[in-house]
C-alpha cells in the first residue's frame, strides 16, 4: 500500500499547536493555577494591566516559548498591509496554496479550518478540490480561531517578510518563525528552508519517510519544544492592547467570544505545544478602558497541559475581576 501523508500522521501521532480550550483533567498538586504558580515561578511570565489601576509584572521581560501566541503578529501585519493596500482581504488563496504549507503536527487544526469553512476532506486530512479558492480574510480566520499554522504561513508570506519583521519590532523581543521551517527542524532535525522544501521533490520526499521516526510522546516533544521560538510577556501584553484599537485585528482575535456585564469585547490568542501553554487577552470596556494581558509558561507537566483551559479562564477572569486580580498578584508575590 503506498504510504501517504495521512498515514503517516495517523500513524504518528504527534501532538501539535492547537488553539486552547477549555478541558479538564486528572487532579494534581497543586490544585489550581494559582498554586501552579506559586510552585512554578521561575517557569511564569505575566504583564497584565486591567485598564483600571490594577498591574502585574513578573518576569515580564524574560524570553519564554511563545508557540501559537506569536501568531497576533501575523494578525497586526495583516492589518498593516491592509491599511496600506498591501493586501485585501478579499484577495483569493488557492487551497492547494495553502495546503502546500501544510505538515500536520497541528493536532487537528487544520481539519477544524477546513470544517467551519465547508471544504469537504474525505481522507480526513486535507481538502477534496485543491483548486477551490477561499479568501484571504478567511485564513486569517483561521490562523486566529482554530490556530491553523498552514493558513499562519500563507498570510506571512502574502504580507511579506519584511512587514511580519517591522511589525514585530514594535513590541521587542518577540521572534516570528516561518512555522513550517520549525516543524521540518522538528521531523528533519536539521534546518532547511521553507521554499527549499517546497520546491525540491526529494526534500520532501526525505520528510515523509521520516514521520515514523519523530518523538511519538508528550515528554519527548517537550525536549523539542524548550529551543522553540521565544518572547516576553511584556511584548505579548503590548501587541494585544495595540491590536484592540485596530478594528480588523480586533475583530478577529475578538469573533465568538463571549462578553461579561459592561465589556463590549474580549480578544483572545493563546497558544500550546509539549510543556507550554500561553494567553494572550484584551479586553475592551464600555466606558472606553482597555485591559491586556499575556501570560507564559513553561516546563508544564502532562497533567497541568490538559488543564490549560482553566488557565485561560483564569486570566480572562483576573482581568474583569479585581478581587481574582488580586490572588493573581499574591500568587506572585
Amino acid at each position: 500500500m503506498l504510504l501517504t501523508r495521512r498515514h503517516l500522521f495517523r500513524a504518528c501521532g504527534v501532538a501539535g499547536a492547537a488553539t486552547l480550550l477549555p478541558t479538564t483533567g486528572a487532579n494534581a498538586a497543586p490544585d489550581d493555577w494559582l498554586g501552579w504558580f506559586r510552585a512554578n515561578r521561575q517557569h511564569v511570565a505575566v504583564a497584565l494591566d486591567d485598564g483600571n489601576g490594577g498591574r502585574i509584572a513578573h518576569r515580564a521581560h524574560e524570553r519564554q516559548p511563545l508557540a501559537s501566541a506569536v501568531k497576533v503578529v501575523h494578525l497586526a501585519a495583516y492589518a498593516k498591509g491592509v491599511e496600506r493596500g498591501l493586501v485585501r482581504p478579499d484577495e483569493k488563496v488557492r487551497v492547494g496554496d495553502w495546503e502546500q504549507y501544510y505538515l500536520g503536527l497541528d493536532g487537528g487544526a487544520h481539519q477544524a479550518a477546513l470544517r467551519a469553512l465547508d471544504i469537504p476532506f474525505s481522507n480526513g486530512v486535507t481538502a477534496d478540490d485543491p483548486q477551490r479558492f477561499v479568501r484571504l480574510d478567511e485564513l486569517v480566520g483561521a490562523m486566529i480561531r482554530h490556530s491553523d499554522n498552514a493558513a499562519t504561513d500563507v498570510v506571512r508570506h502574502r504580507v511579506g517578510e519584511g512587514l511580519i519583521r517591522a511589525t514585530a519590532a514594535q513590541w521587542p523581543k518577540l521572534e516570528v518563525p516561518e512555522i513550517l521551517a520549525e516543524w521540518l527542524h522538528f521531523v528533519l532535525g536539521r534546518r532547511v528552508g521553507v521554499q527549499q522544501y517546497l520546491r525540491d521533490p526529494r526534500l520532501r520526499l526525505e520528510v515523509l519517510g521520516k514521520f515514523p521516526d519523530v518523538p511519538k510522546t508528550y515528554e519527548a516533544q517537550r525536549a523539542w519544544a524548550r529551543g522553540t521560538w521565544t518572547g516576553t510577556a511584556a511584548a505579548v501584553e503590548r501587541a494585544h492592547r495595540a491590536s484592540a484599537s485596530v478594528p480588523l485585528a480586533r475583530g478577529h482575535l475578538e469573533r465568538g467570544n463571549p462578553v461579561p456585564p459592561g465589556v463590549v469585547g474580549v480578544g483572545f490568542k493563546g497558544g500550546s505545544l509539549p510543556g507550554i501553554v500561553t494567553v494572550g487577552f484584551s479586553v475592551r470596556w464600555e466606558d472606553g478602558r482597555v485591559g491586556s494581558a499575556a501570560v507564559l509558561t513553561r516546563e508544564v507537566d502532562e497533567a497541568w497541559f490538559a488543564r490549560s483551559g482553566e488557565l485561560v479562564r483564569l486570566v480572562r477572569t483576573a482581568l474583569v475581576e479585581p478581587d481574582v486580580l488580586r490572588e493573581f498578584q499574591v500568587s506572585l508575590s
